[in-house]
């Protein structure tokens, strides 16, 4: 299991040797797939699953009872708590889990449902561990309109954990034959949402699965992003024309008003929904020195998938129709693919470091990281300790770095006002002589990291 979903393990795991009774939500990203770490850890433990669907309250009702009926006694018409009851009645006397999965469906549609689980739990968990999981893939609705659904009942929910996607190195361990370079490229288009990484095959280039997986019409990954779009947010003109123009590197609220013609106050609100669905992200850059030299307001595409739609087959979805995917990739993605593999490289240098340090072999322990953002330029990476000791990061994708590049991050530094005590470089396609000589000096605590280092890293 991937380091990651053992802590999220862990995090369950916690509760239920607690002891006690309640109730949990756990959520995430549709594409984040959660049914393996639910299964690992009901495993040889006593539970009870069940899946919701979008229906009225008396089809939900009718829906679950039938899967417990053909287990325990229940009554003809029964209620929420009846069903609770037959269901705990078929586990024994030990610890039981349940776990509803798409809970939102039955909130939704019942004004009694929480009333009558809380109940239950407060009830039958006196006399035995009930720990019940309600189990989501809608970000927006938990983060944004769950609390104020429930009421007061929601401080009965003991605990909340969100699964969050996987970071690139666990990506690499799951396609075992892709080289580094496809891998990157691959988590440029996948990131980590779990769910979408079985519909690529390790043993096609990145280009082949693209064209095959991705391009093709009628694969599934060519409909997920419009399905993603579709399913959460209802004017889908407007989504998608704020989204295609982020694409576009249209990212700042001004300019999205002269794209798209919208009043700023209604791009505002609906680059909210966007962000509150996990979709899109507004920039912040680290520390709070050097402000008057940040870029403010700059919003970005969150979604791997989503971004990699609106960049290259949303603008050209007519030329795709009319033409073999080879030939659509070769004109109208091949030229751009490397300028936008860039944007997510920079992030898999950042995860680089933190793997560094988790294995003791970085300076110093990091509390906090990020990137600044500023009007004459960029610091990829910035991670800094408890005590202020701070290393600055510059990543580029299958370009040289040069002399002048380190400059360039040197005086962002200075507009930032931040001192890195140590300066990582990291490139696909090397570095030019002035930094290779100047990286065997220790006191200019500069690293170059090349393509060698990052495969084995």
């Amino acid at each position: 299991m991937e380091e990651q979903r053992r802590v999220d393990l862990a995090f369950l795991n916690r509760y239920y040797e607690s002891s006690r009774s309640g109730i949990l939500v756990v959520y995430g990203h549709r594409n984040v797939e959660q049914n393996s770490l639910l299964f690992k850890f009901t495993e040889n433990r006593r539970s009870v699953f069940y899946n919701a669907r979008s229906a009225s309250e008396k089809e939900q009702i009718l829906l679950w009872s039938k899967e417990v009926k053909a287990a325990a006694d229940i009554l003809a018409a029964p209620s929420y708590s009846d069903i609770l009851k037959a269901s705990l009645s078929m586990t024994g006397r030990t610890p039981v889990i349940f776990v509803i999965r798409n809970f939102e469906y039955i909130i939704k549609g019942s004004d009694s449902f929480m009333r009558q689980l809380v109940d239950f739990v407060e009830s039958d968990g006196r006399y035995r561990q009930i720990l019940v999981l309600l189990v989501s893939s809608d970000v927006s609705w938990v983060e944004n309109s769950m609390v104020s659904a429930l009421g007061e009942l929601s401080a009965h929910i003991t605990g909340f954990r969100k699964i969050k996607p996987l970071p690139f190195a666990d990506m690499r361990d799951f396609f075992g034959k892709m080289s580094y370079r496809d891998a990157v490229m691959t988590y440029s288009v996948l990131g980590g949402q779990t769910a979408l990484w079985r519909y690529f095959d390790d043993s096609l280039s990145f280009r082949e699965n693209i064209c095959k997986n991705l391009l093709d019409p009628g694969s599934y990954l060519h409909g997920e992003a419009m399905r993603l779009t579709e399913k959460n947010l209802r004017e889908t003109a407007v989504y998608n024309t704020i989204l295609s123009e982020l694409a576009r590197g249209v990212n700042k609220l001004n300019d999205l008003y002269h794209a798209t013609g919208f009043s700023r106050a209604k791009i505002s609100v609906y680059l909210k929904t966007l962000i509150h669905h996990d979709f899109v992200y507004k920039c912040y850059s680290f520390g709070n020195a050097g402000r008057e030299n940040v870029m403010k307001g700059v919003y970005r595409i969150a979604d791997p998938l989503l971004y990699f739609y609106f960049r290259f087959i949303f603008p050209n979805e007519s030329s795709l129709l009319q033409m073999p995917a080879d030939k659509f990739y070769d004109i109208f993605i091949s030229a751009g693919i490397q300028d936008y593999v860039d944007i997510f490289f920079k992030q898999v240098c950042r995860e680089y470091l933190i793997r560094l340090e988790e294995r003791g072999l970085f300076p110093f322990e990091i509390s906090d990281e990020g990137e600044w953002v500023g009007k004459e330029g960029n610091i990829d990476i910035i991670v800094q300790s408890e005590m202020g000791d701070t290393a600055l990061g510059f990543a580029a994708w299958q370009r040289q770095i040069t002399h002048e590049d380190l400059t360039k991050l040197e005086y962002c530094a200075k507009k930032a006002r931040l001192e890195g005590d140590m300066i990582y470089l990291f490139s696909t396609a090397g570095f030019d002589e002035w930094l290779l000589d100047a990286s065997l000096k220790p006191d200019l605590g500069l690293k170059l990291i090349g393509i060698d280092e990052l495969t084995n890293g």
